[in-house]
């Protein structure tokens, strides 16, 4: 039977009448898999002057429809099977940039390049996953791949990086299955003693979900939209967004063989004293969620959207 849980997190600087609105190291609740009662091992929080926080419980209903449209379905099949990276196209060379100069010209693409690029196709290349088996997808050219880090090659020659060397090579990814081998082309920067990686496979493309987005969504409502975590953890954190006087966001979790689910609700905040407003700016917190098992191959969703959350994404 899937389990339903709830992870909460609380705005950063929340005003000290929030109080228990919710506390800053965050409360993870157990909840029954049919009923989502608020009968929760640890405390509820509350916020001044509002209703005890309890479960919404139409968003198991909402959690269930969207397990069951993504578990064995094809588009389960093909996020598994094609490459969906977790981590970035480019890497940084070893410990990162010597200088923020350094860093500054590779965030605006400014290189210069002292070194020729192959001119012949690189050799076939398979993806290469742990279990042996293998993805050969069309790979990028030295002058692609090089097209991709040098945005604006030359903007700036007296601070630009130079890239001295560029040879073929490998590198080891995270992909939405598990770390693979992926082939790579490796820019040799002046002054750094590892290169700088271009993977040479250009990610899959974004698979679209088998469930309809939730039109009706409320003010309730939690936006998601980043992960972090490794395939073999079993605590991921997810970014999500609310406004500047709630309390916090709580991520009801749902439990698959295929997937886990993610559904993010906003918290109640304090009340506002007479004469005061919220602004409209949206802040964003990181909510860290525990689950039963390894995340391993399972597809991350959200709720709302009914689309896999992607690693890295958001703030």
């Amino acid at each position: 039977m899937a389990r339903a849980r709830t992870r909460t997190g609380a705005r950063a600087g929340a005003r000290a009448g929030v109080r228990a609105g919710v506390r800053a190291g965050a409360v993870l609740c157990g909840l029954m898999a049919v009923a989502l009662t608020a009968g929760c091992g640890a405390p509820q929080p509350e916020a001044p002057g509002a209703a005890p926080l309890r479960p919404r419980p139409d968003s198991r209903a909402r959690m269930e429809q969207v397990a069951a449209a993504w578990e064995g379905s094809a588009a389960l099949r093909q996020w598994r099977e094609g490459y969906h990276p977790l981590d970035p196209q480019d890497w940084q060379p070893t410990g990162g940039f010597h200088s923020g100069e350094d860093k500054g010209a590779y965030a605006e693409g400014n290189f210069v390049l002292r070194a020729g690029l192959p001119d012949t196709p690189p050799p076939d290349t398979p993806i290469r996953r742990p279990d042996g088996s293998t993805l050969t997808l069309p790979l990028q050219s030295a002058a692609q791949a090089y097209g991709e880090i040098a945005r604006g090659p030359g903007r700036d020659r007296e601070h630009a990086l130079p890239v001295t060397g560029v040879r073929f090579g490998e590198s080891t990814v995270r992909t939405s299955r598990s770390p693979a081998r992926v082939p790579a082309w490796l820019f040799t920067v002046e002054g750094y003693d590892t290169p700088l990686i271009r993977i040479a496979v250009s990610p899959g493309e974004v698979v679209p979900p088998p469930v309809l987005p939730l039109e009706d969504a409320d003010g309730r409502t939690a936006r998601l939209f980043g992960l972090q975590g490794a395939p073999e953890a079993t605590t991921v954190g997810v970014t999500a967004g609310h406004g500047s006087c709630d309390g916090g966001v709580a991520v009801d979790v749902l439990e698959g063989v295929g997937t886990v689910v993610l559904s993010g609700r906003i918290l109640p905040g304090a009340a506002l004293e007479p004469g005061t407003a919220c602004d409209a700016m949206l802040r964003t917190l990181k909510v860290e969620v525990v689950l039963s098992r390894p995340v391993g191959d399972r597809i991350v969703v959200d709720a709302t959207t009914g689309r896999a959350l992607e690693q890295g994404q958001g703030g």
